[in-house]
């Protein structure tokens, strides 16, 4: 197994300077810090976690929980995104990932206790809670309260908590606006969940630029278990007899999107020339539809890499000042706009 020596050796540089590379502490310039972590990843350095606990009387563990449906537990590619967001940034930083799966609870009950106390009583150095199950606020503020540093990745803005989250609201506006300006005048916004953050943004885009408001939700709410293809294909169907004149779709998911576009064209729409359709999530299947959506795309990977230098930088600080972070959403352009 290669050691600090080896990685000194390889790249001209002293001990001190390597370990203060590996460790993100202390300054090291761009270009060692490029050729200790290249030289590293070259001869398969692996810090000894337990010795470098020892020496520095310091755990360098970051607990990352993420919390989940007990009725949707599948891996969702954009929670992946954040982990891999996360795990990067992690591992340069010279920490370790402790990762964790908690499920969803009404409210900070036994079953969230029995999983929290066992990962605080290891004493790591950061706590990053991923998701907006209803005890996550609670299992924070029980971090905060044994001095371990905390940042929820949110869905919103949390005012007492230190938190990075998605601007969902400016990127269904920036959508809006995008429509408006090319001249489509009756945009509907096909609704699946109560996301207030999405709905505000439809609001805001629509009030600011004088247009009706049009929102078509199903009867009933739907999450990723539900054939939400067949869901989009129904939903089309009320959207073109209830509101006759639209000429453009902002719909709440790719999934949706995808069965909005497949009733549209039954019902003998052209897309994007009748109506123009636009999904959310950038998901893979949003480039293979006839026309590929155009659609919002969620920066998980940034957002998570950005949620890790905040912990880092209230770690490092001993300081917890509040801070929230927002990563804004981009509109990918394709062909249904």
């Amino acid at each position: 197994m290669a050691s600090l020596k080896d990685i000194a050796e390889k790249t001209g540089l002293s001990i001190n300077t390597v370990s203060r590379a590996l460790r993100g502490r202390g300054y090291v310039s761009a270009e060692a810090q490029n050729k200790v972590r290249a030289a590293a990843d070259e001869l398969g350095y692996a810090p000894n976690r337990a010795a470098r606990s020892l020496r520095f009387n310091r755990n360098f563990e970051i607990a990352v929980l993420v919390f989940i449906d007990r009725l949707n537990a599948r891996g969702d590619s954009l929670t992946m995104d954040k982990l891999i967001g996360i795990k990067k940034q992690i591992a340069s930083s010279g920490y370790e990932v402790n990762l964790q799966f908690i499920y969803h609870e009404s409210r900070y009950g036994t079953e969230s206790k029995n999983q929290l106390e066992p990962i605080l009583r290891q004493k790591p150095a950061g706590v990053i809670m991923i998701g907006d199950a209803p005890q996550q606020l609670e299992m924070t503020t029980e971090c905060l309260r044994k001095g371990i540093p905390a940042v929820i990745m949110s869905y919103s803005e949390l005012k007492d908590f230190n938190c990075v989250y998605i601007d969902r609201s400016q990127g269904i506006r920036d959508s809006v606006n995008y429509l408006y300006g090319m001249g489509r005048r009756n945009i509907v916004y096909a609704q699946l969940n109560p996301c207030k953050n999405r709905l505000r943004g439809y609001r805001e885009g629509i009030k600011r630029n004088h247009l009706p408001e049009y929102i078509i939700a199903p009867e009933k709410f739907y999450d990723l278990n539900d054939d939400l293809f067949a869901v989009g294909v129904s939903l089309a169907e009320r959207i073109l007899n209830e509101v006759p004149g639209t000429d453009a779709i902002q719909a709440y998911s790719d999934y949706l999107a995808a069965g909005l576009l497949a009733g549209l064209i039954r019902r003998g729409k052209r897309v994007p020339e009748d109506i123009s359709l636009v999904g959310f999530d950038n998901r893979e299947l949003s480039a293979f539809t006839s026309p590929p959506l155009t659609t919002l795309a969620q920066p998980g990977f940034k957002a998570g890499k950005l949620t890790v230098e905040l912990l880092l930088e209230q770690i490092e600080s001993g300081v917890q000042t509040l801070k929230a972070v927002k990563v804004p959403m981009s509109l990918i352009i394709r062909k249904s706009t």
